[in-house]
């Protein structure tokens, strides 16, 4: 077990713990799962059997990568240990005993995924003879998965409950679990079947659970069932990194451990992921939060390393200029683009980062989503304005004739385009000729009728700000992300909002009628899409929302638009648990950083279509170790301007310039004749900074 001397004290002390309940209060970067993982070695080497031994996590990459690492400390004969998620250690439960519920279930039962679900649904409204155009499938689902695992008391409406009770014979009748019912009918089993509770009960010896700050109610009920009799329970987690609870987990948990079990604590401070100065802000930070079942101090070996950066710009452009000077310094001083993360707290802030990037030839990859203009909402919005603007556009036609739903399924849509074909004109002039069902008729004349409307309220218009409130409120798109009342359409509602800015910043970039500068700035954005983005797999700097990224580390991290209503949100300010969730957060962001952390915020951003005066985030002053850092870091132009003097710069038309001059944001620029010299706005997306 030459393996042990690797650990510290207390890590040691956590692994050779002599049994019963322990709670190992894990930091950033402290070396859980090797913890969790020597734990279970030692168990083993110690005379444990393997198959007594049950170990929990959240993902199956994260279940593979311990089994195996616990196989390479103790050989073979550690593959019987029972190391899963909780959803496929309530599958393992379940094949074995559903057939002891009373619901008619067999041991060969089908798990359905989330589609799945959502159809049955849909064909169960049609089953009540319901309208399905009256209900959102996805808030539907998303209703009963809440209601399932109690964090919901009922349905506020009696057809929900209808379709709830249709959906669960559906699923009864067909031999089918959804995923909540992995898990609730695993507790139902261990609460109501006495032989299958002591069954499991006497069969581990001991259980472990990592990532203890995420587990939910229901997850906790079935941990507590499982060591109730024996109480080796060794959790491993950090309740100051709980940022899930919009998935359910239960900040409390941490708690009702330490009371139900009368847990002992072990904290495990020593990091070894970042440099002092970054773990002295993160620890300052999270002192502001009083719900702290286990405060802690991390500390680390790497040495004093650099403070934090706290850089305050003008304006939410100024602030994108600033970490794309930072990155290209750092690239010279020998850091790799891949060494580099980009975070913020919402998906909607990555475009002006995405825009610099793109006009100074940064690589860069959205981890774990979509570059904004991939993003299916945005993608929708452009192909309305596409069809709006010339009807003959069948590819975009065929993406938006049924969004929202207007019962217009596939078969219409083939038949469409093959009367089209035949009568040679577009798919929106062969409507009036298709022999469809008549509901799919009726909507696509609605949609003709729709399209011809706003056709001529485009007309009307002047500016390019009007564009997307009107767009969103006429064809009903708002309307139906409302209805699904998610975390994800409130996600695709404000990356809408942030179109507007697209559009209002559009109205100073470009020049003429409004067609003519809606015309360049669908260009723009088709430019962005198809041509900028780099696709290769290596070497780009990551861009990401904090909870994309937890678990992950980056030599440097920039935490930018860190301003009041934004992070923490205007939403969370009256209610102390979710502010303390917000500071979390953050805390989580700065502890992914390794060597170098930059904070930075913005005097005036432009949010949503509106430009907004801003302050800087409480959690910029709460990180602060000591109050004469300085607000702000210039140096000169560097900082404050995308260009320079004597920078060689490419425009759209232009061709090749060099910058002779920046004052405010307007760049002097020499083109070749016939253009001259040109004054134009430095992050004008038409130019484009040619890297040295």
């Amino acid at each position: 077990m030459n393996w042990l001397a690797t650990l510290n004290e207390s890590q040691l002390k956590a692994v050779i713990h002599p049994g019963g309940p322990l709670f190992v209060v894990a930091g950033a970067g402290t070396g859980k799962t090797k913890t969790l993982t020597s734990r279970i070695a030692y168990l083993i080497m110690n005379g444990v059997e393997a198959k007594r031994i049950l170990a929990v996590t959240f993902t199956n990459k994260a279940a593979r990568e311990m089994k195996q690492r616990v196989i390479e400390m103790t050989g073979p004969h550690a593959m019987s240990v029972w190391l899963y998620t909780f959803h496929a250690f309530g599958l393992q439960i379940l094949r074995n005993h559903i057939a002891e519920l009373p619901y008619g279930y067999r041991p060969n039962f089908t798990v359905i995924d989330e589609d799945d679900g959502k159809k049955i649904i849909q064909d169960q409204i049609k089953e009540l003879g319901l309208d399905t155009k009256e209900y959102s499938i996805r808030l539907l689902k998303n209703l009963i998965s809440l209601y399932k695992s109690n964090r919901m008391d009922g349905f506020e409406r009696t057809d929900e409950e209808k379709i709830y009770q249709k959906y669960q014979d559906y699923l009864k009748e067909n031999q089918l679990l959804d995923f909540d019912d992995l898990l609730l009918y695993t507790l139902e089993l261990l609460e109501e079947i006495p032989s299958v509770r002591e069954r499991y009960q006497s069969h581990f010896e001991h259980v472990l659970v990592d990532e203890f700050q995420d587990t939910d109610a229901i997850q906790y009920k079935i941990l507590k069932i499982l060591g109730t009799k024996h109480k080796n329970v060794f959790v491993v987690g950090d309740p100051d990194q709980s940022i899930y609870a919009f998935r359910g987990a239960n900040y409390e948990n941490a708690k009702l451990f330490e009371k139900d079990f009368g847990a002992e604590k072990i904290i495990l401070e020593q990091n070894y992921r970042s440099t002092n100065q970054i773990l002295k802000a993160a620890n300052q930070l999270i002192q502001y939060n009083f719900d702290r079942p286990s405060a802690k101090n991390l500390e680390s070996d790497l040495g004093v390393g650099e403070p934090p950066i706290y850089h305050h710009a003008e304006s939410d452009y100024r602030e994108t200029f600033f970490v794309v000077n930072e990155i290209h310094k750092l690239t010279q001083r020998g850091y790799q683009y891949d060494d580099i993360a980009v975070l913020y707290r919402n998906n909607a802030l990555s475009r002006l980062f995405e825009d610099s990037f793109i006009k100074s030839s940064i690589p860069y990859i959205i981890y774990g989503g979509l570059s904004f203009y991939e993003r299916k909402e945005i993608k929708d919005a452009i192909a309305y304005i596409r069809v709006i603007l010339d009807q003959s556009q069948d590819f975009y036609l065929k993406r938006i004739v049924n969004v929202p739903k207007r019962s217009i399924g596939l078969v219409s849509l083939q038949k469409l385009e093959q009367q089209a074909r035949e009568l040679g004109v577009s798919m929106f002039d062969a409507i009036d000729y298709v022999k469809v069902t008549p509901q799919a008729k009726g909507g696509l004349l609605e949609f003709k009728k729709l399209i011809l409307e706003m056709s001529r309220d485009f007309s009307d218009m002047v500016e390019l700000s009007q564009i997307t409130p009107y767009l969103m409120e006429k064809t009903g798109y708002l309307e139906m992300l409302k209805a699904e009342g998610s975390e994800i359409s409130d996600d695709r509602i404000n990356n809408l909002r942030e179109l507007q800015s697209v559009f209002t910043r559009g109205d100073i970039y470009y020049e003429g009628s409004f067609v003519e500068k809606l015309t360049e700035q669908l260009d723009q954005i088709a430019l962005y899409t198809d041509q900028d983005q780099d696709v290769e797999e290596f070497n780009h700097v990551k861009l990401s929302t904090y909870h994309q990224v937890k678990g992950l580390e980056f030599k440097v991290v920039f935490m930018v638009v860190m301003e009041e209503n934004i992070f923490p949100s205007d939403r969370v300010l009256m209610q102390p648990a979710e502010l303390e969730e917000e500071r979390r957060i953050a805390y989580v962001g700065i502890t992914r950083a390794k060597e170098k952390l930059y904070m930075s915020y913005a005097d005036k951003r432009m949010v949503y279509g509106s430009m907004r005066y801003s302050y800087p985030s409480r959690f910029i002053q709460e990180s602060r170790v000591k109050l004469d850092q300085p607000k702000t870091i210039y140096e000169g132009d560097y900082v404050s301007h995308l260009l320079k003097q004597g920078d060689k710069v490419e425009h759209n038309v232009f061709g090749i310039g060099v910058v002779i001059r920046v004052d405010d944001d307007i760049a002097t620029i020499a083109f070749a004749m016939p253009h001259g010299i040109k004054r134009i706005l430095e992050s004008h997306p038409a130019i484009r900074k040619i890297m040295k």
